[in-house]
């Protein structure tokens, strides 16, 4: 009987040495570079995630005035090959009321195929494009190095508790050479035509970008997401008005737009998979306009 007492005893002090391991402050003595180096690393090896997300924008228009949208949603996401559901509601002051979207989308062998609910009517959108999947596929550690290598700044500014878990809060600022690099790279993100158009050899003042990450104490996972877009859109804004062909007004719809956008995530590697709705699948299709 003692020799019981003693084995449940020791298997208790095993439960308890493994669970004080798993509240390990993995922070601790690691300066802020670190951690993101390690926390960003993580984040590429997961298989899924959850995510909410809000975006708050506001800008001048000419002779319509004060734009201001809100947007909020939440989505699951599995990677290889890439399958996302998203839900989202976008509220402008003009609106009656918040109008939702719902929105799949699913990597094909040779691009992307979008399916999109929007006021209770389902479109469907495709776009091929195997130079996009060639990029989603790569090797994540390349636009790691990236991002290290043009990582300015970074400092531990606080703590937060973050969906019930104890994180370390990071200021980061990051050179904007390093979407340039990236868009060189990866000419398939180039939707909107900007390296073409000659708008990316008009930022090379653009400075820099600052964001803020949260970063989980016990897991080093990276649990938040805040990004102050503002002087970039304006910067982009002042670089598009260069242009030839510009539209005389965007230089006055840029010059002062306010774009902020938070993004929380959780339940890594968690997501279970998810089937896409027969009506969407069956949905009209629309084009792809690049």
């Amino acid at each position: 009987m003692k020799r019981f007492f003693v084995s449940i005893t020791l298997v208790m002090v095993l439960i308890m040495s493994m669970a004080a391991c798993g509240d390990k402050d993995l922070t601790a003595d690691k300066s802020a570079k670190e951690i993101l180096q390690e926390s960003i690393t993580k984040s590429a090896e997961w298989k899924s995630y959850e995510m909410d997300i809000s975006t708050h924008m506001k800008m001048d228009v000419p002779e319509e005035g004060l734009m201001e949208m809100n947007m909020t949603g939440s989505g699951a996401v599995i990677m290889d090959p890439m399958k996302m559901h998203m839900t989202l509601d976008m509220e402008m002051p003009e609106m009656e009321q918040p109008q939702t979207m719902e929105q799949y989308m699913i990597q094909e062998e040779d691009g992307f195929t979008i399916y999109q609910n929007i006021e209770g009517k389902w479109y469907k959108m495709s776009i091929s494009d195997p130079s996009l999947v060639e990029m989603m596929s790569m090797d994540p550690m390349e636009n790691i190095s990236l991002f290290m290598e043009y990582l300015k700044s970074a400092e531990v500014v606080g703590e937060e508790v973050i969906k019930e878990r104890d994180a370390v809060k990071i200021d980061l600022t990051v050179s904007f050479d390093m979407y340039k690099e990236f868009l060189e790279k990866n000419s398939s993100m180039d939707v909107g035509g900007i390296l073409g158009s000659g708008i990316m050899e008009s930022l090379s003042d653009a400075g820099d970008l600052t964001y803020t990450v949260w970063v989980d104490k016990t897991s080093m996972e990276i649990v938040k997401y805040y990004m102050d877009l503002s002087e970039a859109m304006q910067k982009i804004g002042e670089a598009m008005a260069d242009q030839d062909d510009a539209l005389p007004e965007l230089s006055d719809i840029y010059k002062d737009i306010k774009m902020e956008m938070t993004m929380e995530v959780y339940n890594q590697n968690g997501v279970e998979d998810f089937e896409i709705p027969q009506e969407a699948m069956d949905a009209e299709e629309l084009p792809f306009m690049n």
